[in-house]
């Protein structure tokens, strides 16, 4: 998500624990998604096929079945037969159900071993190896052979220092594929069934060290975790097959499943990694447990997609729940019955990741844990950037809090009564600038006691009411005028409100509050809520929330004042202002999220420079919202339910033959001829529209 990264230069996918059973709908396991791996496996084929992949990479655990087991060579087979439909090449990595686990481990399963080794061998191959691809140099290696204290131990890793060392002397882009990953959480964290133990951990990680790597890409875990270490990704993906439940803990709330979490559909995928002159990202696929039949045709997509651009600096996200911290897995007699493992959600990551959000807001006071400083260092450097805040005036302990973590903010919004801005104006003049000599940005936020809250006689209200109000301008003017205001906070803080307050739709408010930024010279911050203006009052409408989002999305992007907050990434599902977020409890997407992925990647796709808003319509099917640009226009459709779009108003001087329909919630791109009637277009084939859309005349940027 960081930077520039320059020209496109080519994909692959990487795809791990495919669990393939020797017999379509049987396992040895005693779980019924693990039934369902073959033709999840098919489906991912699939999906891989309709991509422009220069190679897949599988990450292991090809076959479900131990190495001793008589339905080894059987699954073997079944997968080898899967995978002879893939279009791209194709490159193994051995896991632990291909040769065996790991030494030391306390689970009655075989430990890896020359029979298994030799056998693998005929089945799929070497065991480390190498390939080029461009400027790339990736590098294969069984990290089961680690600690194995086996002669191929010490030859893979004599063979691995020689391979890093050449590729780094040619200039080459090295890339790690490898089982198990180095760890989970933390570089010193123990030995478990889910990492390398020492002393090889320790050994990876100073390859790592001694070598530029762009990135390690493991599997095993079944789940998603991201980490850095010495400047390289290390990139943990989720399987093709089933969930390792045991890690649905990191949750605060049951899974759904009748599996304990091995079947939480959304936390199935692959990984797409789009290589960069200057870098790299990666995207998870969710394959959402898909299944193809044996013998059934592949299926064409509907429609196609953009490709995800990412670092959408249109929106920053709220950190309510703390996701950065680690925190300890109970104990199970499955995969842990005698260790304690620490675990991040980095299913946050992945949801923010996908959805191209980069910036988030979370409290000064957590610049005091050690463990979110940790991982604010780690996403920084991953192209997220932070912006904190605090209530009141601000104490010793907050300066230096700021002060001694300058270097990972984006910005400080100090949340303030009109009576205490003055003292803090003065004060903040003196907070140490970043290394550049750039001071920091502090946005001013206000805070209403009773005597300025809007009081309503009919209700008891038990809650913060904060954030400047769009219809509060002669107001705000006046206080802007102030020169300790004036100098000392680049912008104020708009809090929108979705019920309860006069400016209730986000295009007319963003407008406006991108008018007062550009009057006044500073850049104001819009936080747009999710929730009621009522304690008790429920918002788990997904469509009104996904309309919500994109209205906002749009005309931030036509902003040139104004930075983008939405306040719930996570659904707050208990407790006071009940509402959906961006993302549910298990952090899977909501409509929402869809909508910020696709609306963000079309915006920045067809390019919104020289774009103005041009109108807001109400119809009977819901709003339509235009931009027109020099080029052509698009129109945003915020739908109140299903209909039929049949006609679209025609904008400015715009004409045109074909538009594009964009369906916001799966990103399927379709073309649509029209013809001229009057004041609209006319769509040759009439469009069924359920979710949030949006429609343009205008080419992609190159």
């Amino acid at each position: 998500m960081s930077g520039d990264l320059g020209n496109h230069l080519f994909s692959f996918a990487v795809i791990s624990d495919s669990h393939v059973n020797e017999e379509e709908d049987r396992s040895a396991s005693p779980f019924a998604s693990n039934k369902l791996a073959n033709r999840r496996l098919r489906y991912v084929v699939e999906s891989l096929n309709r991509q422009q992949l220069a190679f897949v990479v599988h990450l292991g655990d090809m076959g479900n079945p131990l190495p001793e087991l008589a339905s080894y060579m059987p699954a073997a087979d079944r997968f080898m037969e899967i995978v002879s439909g893939l279009q791209a090449p194709l490159h193994l990595v051995a896991g632990n159900h291909c040769i065996g686990d790991k030494p030391g481990g306390w689970v009655p399963v075989p430990r890896v071993s020359i029979e298994a080794l030799t056998q693998y061998q005929q089945v799929y191959g070497r065991q480390y190896y190498s390939f080029d691809h461009g400027p790339c140099h990736f590098v294969i290696l069984s990290s089961l052979l680690i600690g194995s204290g086996l002669e191929i131990e010490r030859q893979q890793s004599a063979w691995i220092e020689q391979e890093l060392s050449t590729a780094n002397r040619a200039g080459k882009r090295v890339w790690l594929m490898m089982h198990y990953p180095p760890y989970i959480a933390a570089p010193d964290e123990r030995g478990s069934y889910d990492n390398l133990d020492e002393p090889g951990r320790s050994w990876l990680l100073g390859l790592l060290e001694n070598f530029d790597i762009d990135a390690a890409f493991s599997g095993h875990v079944h789940n998603y975790f991201y980490n850095r270490y010495a400047g390289t990704d290390l990139i943990t993906i989720p399987a093709t097959s089933f969930v390792r439940q045991d890690y649905s803990e990191v949750f605060r709330v049951a899974p759904e499943d009748p599996e304990g979490g091995r079947a939480d559909l959304a936390k199935l995928g692959y990984c797409r990694v789009d290589v960069f002159e200057r870098g790299h990202t990666h995207h998870i696929e969710r394959t959402l447990g898909q299944i193809r039949a044996p013998g059934t045709p592949e299926r064409p997509a509907a429609g196609y997609g953009l490709r995800v651009r990412t670092g959408n600096t249109l929106a920053g996200i709220e950190m309510r729940e703390n996701w950065m911290s680690r925190f300890a897995l109970s104990a199970n007699n499955s995969v842990s019955p005698f260790t304690r493992r620490l675990a991040r959600n980095d299913w946050a990551v992945l949801a923010l990741s996908e959805m191209g959000i980069s910036r988030i807001r979370l409290f000064v006071q957590e610049l005091a844990d050690e463990d979110v400083i940790e991982r604010m260092s780690t996403l920084q450097e991953a192209g997220f950037e932070f912006l904190v805040y605090s209530h009141g005036i601000p104490g010793e302990k907050a300066y230096r809090l700021v002060r001694e973590h300058r270097a990972l903010m984006a910005g400080w919004e100090l949340i303030l009564t009109p009576d205490q801005v003055a003292a803090t104006a003065r004060r903040l003049a003196k907070i140490v600038p970043s290394a550049g000599g750039e001071s920091l940005p502090c946005y001013l936020n206000e805070v209403r006691d009773l005597s300025r809250a809007e009081v309503d006689d009919a209700n008891v209200k038990h809650e913060a009411v904060y954030g400047f109000q769009v219809h509060e301008r002669a107001n705000i003017d006046e206080m802007i005028q102030r020169s300790d205001v004036n100098q000392a906070f680049r912008g104020l803080v708009f809090r929108l409100r979705r019920t309860g307050q006069r400016e209730l739709s986000p295009w007319e408010a963003i407008r406006a509050i991108d008018e007062m930024g550009r009057e006044q010279g500073m850049h104001h911050q819009a936080h747009i809520l999710f929730s009621g203006n009522l304690t008790a009052e429920r918002m788990v409408d997904d469509l009104s929330t996904a309309n919500r989002v994109a209205e906002s999305l749009l005309a931030a992007a036509l902003a040139e004042s104004v930075d983008l907050t939405f306040d719930t990434l996570e659904d707050i599902d208990r407790g006071y202002f009940v509402h959906h977020g961006l993302v549910d409890r298990r952090y899977n997407p909501r409509l929402a999220a869809n909508v910020v992925r696709h609306l963000g990647s079309a915006l920045a796709h067809y390019g919104t420079g020289g774009a103005r808003a041009t109108s807001l319509v109400e119809k009977s099917y819901g709003r339509a919202m235009t931009a027109e640009t020099p080029e052509g226009f698009m129109t945003l459709i915020a739908p109140k339910g299903p209909f039929t779009l049949r006609e679209i108003d025609i904008v400015g001087s715009s004409d045109c033959q074909v538009l594009r329909l964009l369906n916001l919630e799966n990103g399927a791109l379709v073309e649509t001829h029209v013809t001229r009637h009057g004041t609209r277009f006319r769509l040759t084939a009439p469009a069924e529209v359920n979710r949030p859309m949006l429609v343009t005349s205008l080419d992609p940027v190159r």
